[in-house]
């Protein structure tokens, strides 16, 4: 998650997490008994986590070797589940200033073509970097955002094998540099103008769903790009007993203050751009952007569900609202 636009939420992170619990404008009868049939998902969202939160991977932060290393495993990832390069390669570079210096990402993009010919598409994007490590810390980014990484790419695997619509592309995109600006997502939202006739429905991001609060909700920005949104949103809650909130709000100075989660993550230059999204995450922990934010604080029954609730959710035909 991006660390400029949150910073001060940290500040009173515990606060939050209780007083997020009643913060939606509409109340909702959440279950404690999430329901998965996703059966072979647990066990490999599991593995990409473990991966890519490994001491191996060094905190994956932007143009370090960790990073590279990777790059390297979604690039294996996306070629084992069989997926297509969108670019002649998978690994899409691009470069742009921080702190007075030219820096180098990687996007890793990968698409799942319509089985009939067409121009409509629907984006999921993730980022994969992290913090990185100092010389005796390093930062895990279980959550933040291994989380959403693994979430992608089982829905990736489970719309290569089963596409609910024949007349739609997926694009799956795991975003470099989020973490020092959103650059990644500028980057990806730039080569898209560049393809005025692809039809861009939505783009869908992830960023952080492995560690619930206490009602185990995931949370949910954009929905007004979602059409008929109120009838969507009880039967995505159906299947798999998942509570889906809106409305973050924030504790600053002892006042109620809405947070800017639209700036917050990879789905803002979607925002800019003009283009339909929406946001699933989790309010900041106690073990957000600390050395402490490992796969073993995470809920990974709450990751399966989120998925097969985002994979539902891009599976309604008519989804958003005209132009």
């Amino acid at each position: 998650m991006f660390t400029t636009q949150i910073h001060l939420k940290v500040l009173a992170m515990m606060l939050l997490c209780g007083l997020l619990n009643a913060c939606s404008q509409t109340p909702q009868q959440c279950s404690s008994a999430i329901i998965t049939t996703w059966s072979s998902a647990h066990s490999q969202i599991t593995q990409d986590i473990t991966t890519l939160s490994s001491t191996e991977f060094q905190g994956r932060k932007t143009d370090s070797e960790g990073a590279r290393l990777t790059q390297a495993y979604l690039i294996t990832r996306f070629t084992e589940m069989g997926l297509q390069p969108w670019q002649p390669n998978f690994a899409v570079p691009f470069s742009f200033q921080h702190q007075f210096s030219t820096v180098s990402g990687v996007n890793i993009i990968a698409t799942i073509a319509a089985k009939t010919r067409s121009n409509r598409w629907r984006v999921i994007t993730a980022h994969y970097d992290h913090l990185g490590q100092t010389a005796n810390k390093m930062y895990p980014g279980a959550d933040d955002n291994a989380s959403g990484i693994a979430g992608m790419m089982a829905i990736a695997a489970q719309w290569q094998e089963n596409p609910p619509l024949d007349d739609v592309n997926l694009m799956i995109v795991a975003t470099d540099a989020e973490e020092p600006g959103l650059y990644g997502s500028y980057a990806l939202v730039t080569l898209l103008q560049q393809y005025p006739l692809m039809d861009i429905e939505l783009s869908v991001n992830l960023d952080m769903i492995g560690h619930p609060d206490r009602r185990r909700a995931i949370y949910m920005e954009g929905q007004k790009n979602l059409s008929n949104f109120e009838s969507i949103k009880p039967l995505l809650m159906q299947q798999t007993q998942l509570c889906i909130r809106t409305h973050h709000t924030n504790l600053l100075s002892g006042r109620m203050k809405k947070s800017d989660w639209l700036r917050a993550s990879d789905h803002y230059p979607f925002h800019k751009a003009g283009y339909s999204w929406v946001y699933f995450g989790v309010p900041p922990h106690a073990q957000y952007h600390t050395a402490d934010d490992t796969i073993a604080t995470l809920d990974i029954d709450f990751i399966v569900a989120v998925a097969e609730t985002v994979y539902q959710m891009l599976s309604i035909d008519k989804l958003t609202k005209a132009p």
